[in-house]
């Protein structure tokens, strides 16, 4: 999971606003809830998280954590998935749980030199709630 510890950049001083709208999560979110709700079938960011979800079922198999039947469902419901499938939904994880486990993203990595980002590699389930917003 690639994060940021700002949900909204745009409220931070000026000087402190580094965080590209491709690591924003509102104008990711944003633009996901658009493009889903509005049935946008030439959406790069939805044909990205599928690139992204079959390269992770890849990566678990190959780790061990899923099977290979796991990982021919995986493909098979993302070929099967309708645009709506991939509305937006946003973590919510409070730092102090992940502080230990997070890693930073490398300057050449991120969106924009200066902004915070991080990753991480395998959150638990109890570490984080999930809401989804509408938005006009």
């Amino acid at each position: 999971m690639w994060c940021t510890p700002f949900f909204d950049a745009e409220v931070l001083p000026k000087r402190q606003y580094t965080v590209a709208p491709t690591s924003s999560p509102k104008d990711i979110y944003i633009n996901l809830y658009k493009e889903t709700t509005r049935g946008d079938r030439h959406s790069t960011k939805i044909e990205d998280n599928k690139v992204g979800i079959l390269k992770g079922a890849a990566f678990k198999k190959a780790a061990g954590v899923i099977t290979e039947q796991q990982q021919r469902d995986i493909a098979a419901i993302v070929d099967a998935a309708e645009t709506r499938d991939f509305i937006p939904l946003l973590y919510i994880i409070p730092y102090n749980l992940v502080s230990n486990i997070i890693r930073d993203v490398p300057v050449l990595e991120r969106a924009h030199p200066l902004s915070v980002e991080y990753i991480i590699e395998a959150l638990p389930n109890n570490y984080f709630d999930v809401i989804e917003i509408g938005w006009s």
